[in-house]
């Protein structure tokens, strides 16, 4: 046992022997009894513990069996951040990751990180296309953690596609599940309530067995024009994952554009990218004219364009349950030529297909629909019909989404789920609003191909259910492109004012949260991502404050920004501003009275024109002051140095037992620090404690039990008392 160890040990036990006799509560943080305004005290009499939050991690994970075909962008918990079942979760609203970034092209991830010190045990989460394992855990052990996904291997039953064999080819629509009319939720009946007009199959036929089409185009012999290229492929997969997160609800920005519009006469194709679903989907197509925009469900003259979207990847070794009943009926990267028939809406069925065209008139508005389950339901148990996934036969309920029909198009979906389990049905949908997330992604030539996600039922809203990419890339009216992807970090600092003086120690006279976001983008040629933007927040909270304190930082960059903006956000106001804080080197001063101004949010953008890598980041110091003359009273965490125009007589006085010359500063004796981080929370928690006004002056170990013990014990127990409500045991 080293030296450093007996005194931590000894001083442990004697602190709990101290609470253990009822020590009086005064005691832990009064502080020297003799020590007097100017008078130099003893640093070997101050509490040697460092208040610290934050943890260095070695951190490690690897998606390098996947084959992502891109860096792949992750994020790690603290807890599980799933709520509801494994076939239907979504990220629980009141969890948020405590750290996130990207794997290199080859999908490995490997560095130092700081995690807040009450992580143990991790939850790792991706949503990335064509990462299977959206959720692995692991655990804190030595000071490092590793999680390493399973390989996304093609589906046994995906191969056999490709496998000679005798095949039944059919266009009858009988088998698929009401296409076009509700069903009975107790039996899987079909009722008379028609909701679409009856789909049409003149596209040609499929395999009976599978449901896989036989008027796909040739991959064989790739025509350039109508199907995409694997290097196109991977980087609509890598467009795809920055837009779409499983179990993640999509940017607004993606949900709110119009149907495909055709901008010149063109011959369009389409290509499947994947499901991200257990369920056994059917896929139509329609269009109307940009003056006679559908307005009913029944408006719409559907085709049939994939009986069966199901392509075996939702989940890695599902394909090998032998319970498994969903037949597998595209490949990734199947494509097929959408046709135009100028006669579809006639009543009179020997004209409607006639006059086929492989061109779609200028302005044609071309939209897509989505059966939820329509393959699925071919299995018969009893007198009941039950859905094909990873259950099968063995399955004790029925399909839960059968009433449910996704378009691309506002005001024509259809989801009735009367006799639902609510749980399953979280979205309701009574307006028929579109069931699509439609983009673009830009090739490095400038040309954009239009991308469309489908949600299949009518519980999260993901919308990677069904994915599709579109040729021609001239051949649409422009779509949004996709944004950066950025990700936060939080956490709170709380300061007493009373410095060096004995505080309350409530921990409250000045709070501010700190947020630290990262902009990440691929510099153009590199297959890594990099950080092109960093932005510090720092909002000021407070309870009841007597004195005027400033809050001011110290930066800290590994590499220096192309440029910093300075802004601001007023308490009253939502409007950011572009403000001159005054800076002193690497010191901003960003309010001389944070009392005055209580509830702004002060803004540091550091921009990086060739961007940085992650182990590059800046960092933040936020302390408080008061300007004295020509220098400055300033309180930072405990050993924390303080800037070069600190009033360094103030150390060593009254309750403070710093010694600079150690590189102590800002400590004291007992078990209260002057000021503290704390690491990876919000502002949120705080408010039913002590920003409570009723919980001024009171002690913050009233309010947080455990805090003592955290202390005493070095850090080492307890390291989670601020994280979640707790009672005094």
């Amino acid at each position: 046992m080293t030296k450093m160890t007996m005194n931590k040990t000894l001083l442990y036990a004697m602190m709990t022997a101290c609470v253990a006799t009822s020590c009086k509560e005064t005691n832990l943080y009064e502080g020297s009894q003799n020590n007097k305004s100017g008078v130099s005290v003893v640093f070997e009499n101050a509490n040697s513990f460092d208040f610290s939050t934050v943890q260095s991690v070695k951190l490690t994970v690897d998606y390098s069996a996947c084959e992502a075909q891109s860096a792949v962008f992750f994020s790690i918990y603290a807890e599980n951040p799933y709520e509801g079942t494994e076939e239907s979760r979504s990220l629980r609203e009141d969890v948020r990751p405590i750290f996130e970034g990207y794997t290199n092209a080859e999908g490995i991830f490997s560095n130092q990180v700081n995690l807040p010190s009450y992580a143990n045990d991790l939850y790792v989460v991706s949503g990335h296309f064509l990462v299977t394992e959206n959720l692995m855990e692991t655990t804190i052990k030595d000071g490092a953690a590793t999680a390493i996904a399973p390989g996304s291997n093609e589906p046994a039953a995906a191969r056999a596609l490709r496998a000679p064999r005798k095949k039944v080819l059919t266009n009858s629509l009988e088998t698929l599940y009401q296409l076009s009319y509700e069903v009975n939720v107790n039996t899987g009946d079909k009722t008379d309530k028609q909701i679409y007009k009856e789909w049409a199959t003149p596209l040609g036929s499929w395999d009976s067995e599978s449901g896989r089409p036989d008027y796909l185009l040739s991959l064989d012999e790739i025509d350039e024009q109508f199907v995409f290229t694997e290097e196109e492929k991977a980087a609509l997969y890598e467009t795809i994952s920055q837009a779409l997160v499983a179990n993640q609800a999509c940017n607004p920005r993606y949900l709110t554009q119009a149907d495909l519009t055709v901008e010149k006469e063109s011959e369009v194709a389409l290509s499947f990218l994947g499901s991200m679903t257990c369920w056994n989907n059917s896929l139509g197509y329609y269009y109307y004219d940009e003056s006679n925009v559908p307005t009913t469900p029944m408006d719409l003259n559907i085709i049939m364009l994939f009986p069966n979207t199901q392509d075996g990847y939702w989940k890695r070794d599902w394909h090998r349950n032998p319970n498994f009943y969903g037949n597998i009926g595209l490949n990734r990267g199947d494509a097929v030529q959408l046709m135009y028939y100028p006669h579809i809406a006639s009543d009179d069925p020997n004209v409607r297909f006639t006059d086929a065209k492989t061109k779609f008139p200028k302005g044609t508005k071309i939209g897509f629909i989505l059966k939820s389950n329509g393959w699925g339901m071919q299995k018969m148990q009893g007198n009941k019909k039950f859905f094909n996934s990873y259950n099968g036969s063995n399955s004790s309920t029925l399909a839960r989404q059968y009433n449910v029909w996704g378009t691309s198009t506002d005001g024509v979906a259809y989801c009735n789920t009367t006799g639902l389990n609510p749980a399953d049905c979280k979205i309701q949908n009574p307006q028929g609003q579109s069931r699509t997330a439609k983009f673009a992604y830009k090739a490095p030539n400038g040309d954009e191909y239009a991308i469309i996600g489908f949600e299949d039922a009518c519980n999260d809203l993901d919308y990677d259910d069904i994915v599709l990419a579109l040729k021609p890339a001239d051949a649409f009216k422009k779509m949004p492109t996709v944004v950066d992807k950025t990700s936060t970090n939080y956490g709170v600092y709380a300061f007493e004012d009373l410095w060096p003086g004995k505080g309350d120690y409530d921990m409250n006279d000045a709070m501010v949260e700190l947020q630290h976001e990262k902009t990440f983008a691929k510099p153009s040629g590199s297959s890594d991502y990099k950080i092109f933007k960093e932005t510090f927040r720092l909002t000021t909270y407070q309870n009841y404050v007597t004195l005027q304190s400033g809050l001011a930082l110290t930066l800290e960059t590994k590499q220096t920004p192309t440029s910093i903006v300075m802004k601001k956000v007023g308490a009253n106001t939502s409007d950011t501003a572009v403000v001159n804080y005054t800076v002193d080197g690497k010191t901003y001063l960003l309010t001389e009275d944070i009392k005055a101004e209580l509830n702004s949010t002060y803004i540091l953008e550091l921009n990086y024109a060739n961007g940085i890598s992650q182990d590059k980041t800046a960092s933040v110091k936020p302390f408080i002051y008061r300007n004295k003359g020509e220098g400055r009273w300033e309180v930072h965490i405990p050993f924390e140095a303080p800037t070069s125009k600190m009033i360094t007589s103030y150390f060593g006085t009254e309750d403070d037992m710093s010694d600079p010359a150690k590189g102590a500063y800002y400590v004291r004796q007992g078990n209260y620090p002057f000021a503290f981080y704390l690491d990876g929370i919000t502002i949120d928690h705080f408010k039913e404690t002590l920003l409570k006004p009723g919980n001024e002056s009171v002690v913050i170990n009233k309010l947080y039990p455990k805090f003592l013990q955290w202390t005493i014990s070095q850090g080492t127990e307890n390291t989670d008392w601020y994280v979640h409500p707790q009672t005094a045991e």
